[in-house]
């Protein structure tokens, strides 16, 4: 998996794509190897916060499609909104549903785990623009 840093919204639902890719840039395959609708790992993202060195909240990441390695989660206005600091960081792990085994998944080369998330404000509102008030100018003579 190689990533970008990943930029968020306040104000929005925010939609993270995640395809895994092995070191050679192919697409990784999480089936069983029998059926390509059946999965052979779990991936979970984690929203961790690395001031108060704690994770924020977890997603299950879902896959449309095994075979590739192709999968989507989405980060939920609430939380965006609930998150003070501006740099966070996005973190990934795989578990053999199997096995049980659970490992870190890897962004780089450099087996670099965490992934900065950037949370920025935009600006969304469910409220209508307030009404355009007429300013007025009163000369208050020469001196």
């Amino acid at each position: 998996m190689y990533s970008r840093p990943i930029k968020v919204y306040q104000g929005i639902d925010n939609p993270i794509q995640v395809i895994l890719k092995n070191q050679d840039q192919k697409k990784v395959d999480i089936s069983n190897g029998v059926s390509p609708t059946v999965p052979d790992y779990y991936v979970e993202a984690a929203i961790q916060d690395p001031v108060n060195k704690l994770t924020v909240v977890k997603y299950d990441v879902n896959f449309t499609d095994y075979t590739s390695g192709n999968g989507t989660f989405t980060i939920e206005k609430a939380v965006i909104d609930d998150l003070e600091q501006r740099l966070y960081k996005l973190t990934f792990s795989i578990e053999n549903i199997n096995s049980g085994a659970k490992k870190p998944l890897y962004i780089d080369d450099n087996y670099g785990v965490p992934l900065d998330l950037f949370v920025l404000p935009a600006y969304w509102s469910d409220q209508a623009p307030a009404p355009n008030i007429q300013e007025s100018v009163v000369d208050g003579g020469t001196i």
